[in-house]
């Protein structure tokens, strides 16, 4: 196993966290890595790094359209991921890239596939956000920190979920249920999220720094509808990512506010999954995510 560390991150600057050198052909490597929680990689670190090496190998007039994503194996935040990118296709109007990652040499720790496309003149809709989005001021609603402690504490006995908080994410609630105990007929979160930090403008970089956004509370309908039944029972979860899918519908910026509006059709089996429709301030449907998380029980 190589003894190689990567050096720490500042925790503001998402481009140094994103960067990746190229190590050959199609062949790139992170410079920095992330902390979660457990003190293993953020997933929104590696969902955001695989695409930017997806992104490295196309031409600039192709957006980025989608990404489906599987988290494999605990990745070590502080070892290199050496990201293999495999060309699927290039036509005129679609480039498709596989994404594999990873470390100590041969431990897969992610695999991925990406698109991009040339823009298109061609109809267009989208869904209308939750009815009370436009008289939201996403300025004023309450961050992690302004939340009663005992929630906090209640969510990390019964799901591990910690009012954790990150110096690169602006993150608000709106209108949080109190405990954050969801309903579990409906379990419905909504929240407000950008990065504190300016990007720039190229969209090759708002949409990894997006990815990296993506992962931030995004399952968490799928806990919030069982916190109360898990605390009153003594039991706990053991909670971690599976797998992971975006979409991006119109160019976006990571560095203004945008909208999840994230409910859970369904768990079960010891899975659950979440589903978020993303706005930005101005209504308009910028992306779509999806997440299938680990429901384990710890007492199992």
């Amino acid at each position: 196993m190589s003894d190689e560390l990567l050096p720490a991150w500042d925790g503001r600057d998402i481009a140094e966290l994103l960067a990746l050198d190229a190590t050959g052909d199609r062949h790139f490597r992170n410079r920095c890595g992330d902390a979660n929680a457990q003190d293993r990689a953020y997933g929104g670190q590696i969902l955001g790094q695989a695409l930017l090496a997806a992104a490295r190998t196309v031409t600039g007039d192709r957006a980025f359209t989608a990404m489906q994503f599987l988290f494999l194996q605990g990745t070590l935040h502080e070892r290199p991921i050496d990201f293999e990118v495999t060309l699927l296709q290039d036509g005129k109007a679609f480039s498709s890239r596989h994404v594999r990652g990873m470390q100590e040499g041969t431990r897969v720790v992610l695999d991925a596939q990406v698109s991009f496309a040339l823009p298109r003149d061609a109809p267009t809709h989208e869904v209308a956000p939750a009815s009370r989005f436009a008289t939201e001021d996403p300025e004023r609603l309450p961050r992690l920190t302004e939340l009663p402690a005992a929630w906090g504490d209640e969510l990390e006995r019964a799901c591990g979920y910690r009012f954790w908080t990150k110096e690169a994410i602006d993150f608000r609630f709106a209108a949080p249920p109190a405990g954050l105990r969801l309903d579990p007929r409906e379990p419905r979160l909504r929240f407000w999220v950008r990065l504190k930090h300016r990007l720039g403008d190229d969209p090759h970089l708002h949409a990894p720094a997006f990815a990296y956004l993506s992962d931030w509370w995004l399952n968490y309908p799928a806990l919030g509808g069982h916190v109360e039944s898990l605390l009153a029972n003594g039991r706990r979860l053991y909670v971690a990512s599976l797998n992971h899918a975006i979409w991006l519908h119109r160019p976006l910026r990571a560095d203004e506010w945008l909208h999840f509006d994230s409910t859970s059709p369904a768990a079960g089996a010891g899975r659950g999954l979440s589903i978020a429709r993303v706005h930005d301030r101005a209504g308009h449907l910028v992306a779509s995510a999806t997440q299938e998380c680990l429901m384990a029980p710890r007492d199992a």
